[in-house]
């Protein structure tokens, strides 16, 4: 006596009353004597298993269908249909479960169409997503219930999709007596199991019911929950209010003696107890499904839509509706006159067309375009100047009430439920054409992105807990550098009957505000916004400020810098490990620069260490400060082309943040990152480390790098008695100068000697870029951390190819590294093309 069985039936009982159509009906089992509805006489019904008395068969699993799929199948029904399918001579077939279509289209003659119909919402099918997707394109059409249901199929399979419409349930074919206007029930109905959410309507009640003492609640149903169910009542102190009255032969008279339906799913298909109470005039409120309810109530004109799984909601509306005879008289009339468009014999005519197109074997329409679009115009700026502009456009909109709550992805701007409209309006009117509005969707259905006017209208007839304003990610077909970053977050948050504001979900500040609340300040992305006053305060878990960045950088293509370095060496002096390489100069430093600019706005000063030169492009500006090797390295240290003699100095940089973290010009930001992404709470450094390189055995060290990390590595045994095993990889390195002075002050001789290397030598440590890393691990001042990180090698013959991917923009950092055997040219022509791309906004320091 499911819902799915009354809309099947009511469907094939309005067909044959029209006679247009040789209706049959086949039920795979049979279990009882006379079916639950009534089916119209002219109506052939096939039973395929009978179940009554309980054949041994029944009890061994299937092998057609899997129990994942459908619980209900057995070795009995197997046998069944594999008897009757192959013999069945009709036109067209329709199968209302996934199963069932998966054994219509292996097992009927090649002569007989396949039409399905879906009666769930199926994104939020378990098993049943499987053969649902698996055997949709093999049949001529898939009716959906909804056009969000719709649009979600089409998604799912592209172009194997066959035709898809969408046909609701019509109603049941016997008249409906109009509601009793005087009547104070809330009432209920379908199976009580998990996904109907009773529960949640007996604790609305319960809030609800001292203010409303005329009114009582009806929940009809049986099902696997009702003992739960049971004593969920018992417990509330309204329980002689509440009446359980199981199942119910005939919803018609129930209907007329409601006052109001209420629907607490979690997930519906397009629930025909809502259908049935609008006949009778009865208003709703309901729970904002991802599909169903919204399709079948217009908020404020037949019904309430609330937040999904807000209690509070519900309760909110419950009294609202139940305390206004005005208002319940319209929503009632509105109810009314919008359950004309499920007319059975309206219904019946569509199925008719439907069912002639796919027995004549018509070509069907190709399948509706799902509703997310990819891409738009990108905004200027970075994503911090994108993310202040959209919070000034929100706040603008949200009301006086509104106020922002730090968060880690995005500020989440909350707005009380009742402005919605009005947001949406302003938005709408407001957004430049760079802004996109993005759905995430809800259990299990995908998200849904459009322009903002566009989806603007689009969920005016919605409760949206939750909605992110933020620019187009993709242009043209690839992710933009304001793919992150940028967006903010709105959720529209609930009152509850004493004031409050309730949140829709989870989130890391509180769940309630009560009326009064205390509110301050607080500046993010540059734009001081509104808040809860104890939110404007840091937490223990930020990372400290200021943050330095500091860089080392040579121009190598200078005559004067690289006729000192030739004369340095001497000429009976074998050449360095690595050639000239390290010093050649692709324009690095810029992007690396401007990678900051983009994504990483909260650094304080940047300090370039240079040989005395400039950039030809780098102008003044506050931000920026070229230090030289003088000001930090004793006179005898001088000239130096040893980068590891250069880092035992960086700490003395006059001015620099205790902390700051130290880049190579060719490591890179990928994408916005937080200050905490470097370091944790009290200021510990990340040690990013490899994953690919080993320092290895003692005495298998070769390149410089690795000469130096094994000096380390013995440094830190006779300290510590610890080794060292993976290298810290090619990434940004955070540091603290007072354990970089600790370091100076344990380990004097090895730093000075390394200072005064004028190239990089066996004897040398590197502080700064293995050292100190697992100087701080060992000593408790450091922590191993995660990150997304690539090494890609320019000039190499498949660097283009790792370029391309990097354009995903998935990776925290990367390095653009250069090697002894790279095609110099390769490099020069792609390196500038790529990040340019990458990196398109130029940062204010640049001619």
């Amino acid at each position: 006596m499911g819902g799915t069985s009354r809309s099947v039936i009511t469907q094939a009982n309005a067909l044959a009353r029209r006679g247009n159509v040789d209706v049959r009906l086949v039920s795979v089992t049979r279990q009882a004597e006379t079916p639950h509805y009534a089916i119209d006489a002219g109506i052939r019904v096939d039973h395929l298993a009978d179940v009554r008395d309980e054949p041994a068969a029944h009890s061994e699993p299937s092998r057609l269908v899997p129990h994942s799929w459908d619980w209900q199948y057995s070795a009995h029904t197997d046998a069944a249909v594999a008897a009757y399918l192959p013999t069945l001579d009709v036109d067209v077939l329709v199968t209302v479960t996934p199963a069932l279509m998966a054994l219509a289209v292996q097992w009927c003659p090649p002569t007989v169409r396949v039409v399905h119909q879906e009666h769930r919402s199926s994104a939020d099918r378990a098993g049943g997503l499987t053969p649902l997707l698996a055997y949709a394109p093999r049949v001529a059409t898939v009716a959906m219930l909804t056009r969000v249901q719709a649009d979600w199929l089409a998604a799912q399979l592209g172009p194997l999709a066959p035709e898809i419409v969408v046909v609701p349930n019509a109603l049941p074919l016997a008249p409906q007596p109009p509601a009793d206007p005087s009547a104070r029930s809330f009432v209920a109905a379908g199976r009580v199991a998990g996904e109907k959410q009773f529960h949640h309507l007996v604790a609305a009640f319960t809030q609800v019911a001292e203010r409303l003492p005329e009114w009582r609640l009806r929940i009809l149903g049986d099902g696997p929950a009702a003992a739960e169910l049971a004593e969920v009542v018992r417990r509330s102190p309204y329980a002689d209010r509440i009446e359980l009255a199981g199942a119910v032969d005939d919803m018609r008279p129930e209907w007329a003696a409601a006052g109001v339906c209420l629907l607490s799913s979690r997930t519906e298909g397009l629930p025909l107890v809502v259908q049935e109470a609008m006949s009778a005039g009865v208003p709703v409120i309901s729970y904002d499904c991802p599909s169903g309810p919204r399709e079948l109530v217009t908020h404020e004109e037949s019904g309430l839509l609330v937040t999904p799984q807000s209690i509070d909601s519900m309760a909110s509306a419950m009294l609202r509706v139940g305390s206004d005879d005005e208002l319940r008289a319209r929503l009632g009339a509105g109810a009314l006159a919008a359950s004309a468009a499920y007319d059975a014999d309206e219904i019946a005519q569509r199925w008719e067309r439907i069912l002639t197109r796919a027995a004549l074997g018509g070509e069907p329409p190709k399948p509706r375009r799902a509703f997310s679009r990819a891409g738009g115009p990108v905004a200027d700026g970075t994503p911090q100047d994108v993310r202040a502009e959209v919070l000034r456009l929100v706040l603008a909109g949200a009301g006086d009430e509104a106020f922002v709550l730090p968060a880690a992805e995005a500020p989440l701007v909350v707005v009380p439920h009742e402005r919605q409209g009005a947001l949406l309006d302003h938005l709408a009117e407001q957004a430049p054409a760079h802004l996109s509005i993005l759905d995430p969707g809800q259990n299990g259905w995908a998200e849904r992105r459009d322009t903002v006017a566009r989806m603007a209208t689009t969920l005016r007839n919605t409760a949206p807990g939750r909605l992110l304003v933020e620019p187009w990610p993709r242009h043209a077909g690839r992710r933009t550098h304001l793919s992150a970053g940028a967006g903010v977050a709105v959720e529209f948050w609930d009152t509850a009957l004493d004031g409050s504001l309730v949140a829709p979900d989870w989130n890391a500040w509180t769940r309630t505000v009560p009326p009064g609340t205390p509110r301050g300040t607080l500046e993010v992305a540059g734009v001081e916004v509104p808040t809860l006053a104890w939110t404007s305060l840091p937490t223990s878990t930020d990372a400290p400020a200021p943050v330095d960045v500091v860089y080392t950088w040579v121009d190598g293509s200078d005559p004067v810098w690289d006729a000192a370095r030739r004369q340095r060496r001497g000429d009976d002096e074998a050449p360095t490990p690595s050639g000239d390489l390290r010093y050649r100069n692709f324009d690095e430093l810029r992007y690396s620069l401007r990678s900051l600019h983009l994504f990483a706005p909260w650094v304080r000063q940047i300090h370039v260490v240079t040989a005395g030169q400039r950039p030809a492009w780098l102008r003044d500006h506050p931000k920026v400060r070229l230090v030289d090797h003088r000001d930090i390295l004793p006179a005898d240290a001088l000239p130096t082309f040893n980068s590891h003699a250069i880092e035992t100095a960086l700490h003395r940089i006059d001015g620099l943040a205790e902390h700051f973290i130290y880049f190579n010009d060719d490591i890179m930001l990928g994408r916005p990152l937080a200050p905490e992404t470097f370091f944790g709470p009290g200021g510990s450094p990340a040690v990013f480390l490899s994953p690919s390189s080993l320092l290895g055995v003692p005495g298998a060290a070769v390149m410089p790098y690795e000469l130096a990390a094994a000096n380390n590595r013995r440094l830190l045994t006779d300290a510590f008695g610890v080794t060292t095993g993976p290298m810290v990889g090619h990434t940004p390195y955070p540091h603290r100068v007072s354990v970089l002075r600790e370091i100076e002050e344990r380990f004097p001789a090895e730093l000075a000697a390394t200072a005064r290397a004028p190239f990089r030598s066996g004897t040398d440590v590197s502080l700064l870029s293995n050292l100190a890393q697992h100087y701080g691990l060992a000593t408790g001042r450091a922590h191993v951390a995660e990150a997304e990180w690539s090494f890609v090698t320019m000039g190499a013959a498949n660097v283009e190819r790792r370029l391309k991917r990097l354009m995903r923009r998935d990776q925290d950092f990367f390095c653009l590294g250069d090697h002894a055997d790279n095609d110099v040219e390769l490099t020069a022509r792609v390196l500038p093309e790529f990040c340019e791309a990458y990196f398109p906004v130029h940062a204010p320091w640049e001619d």
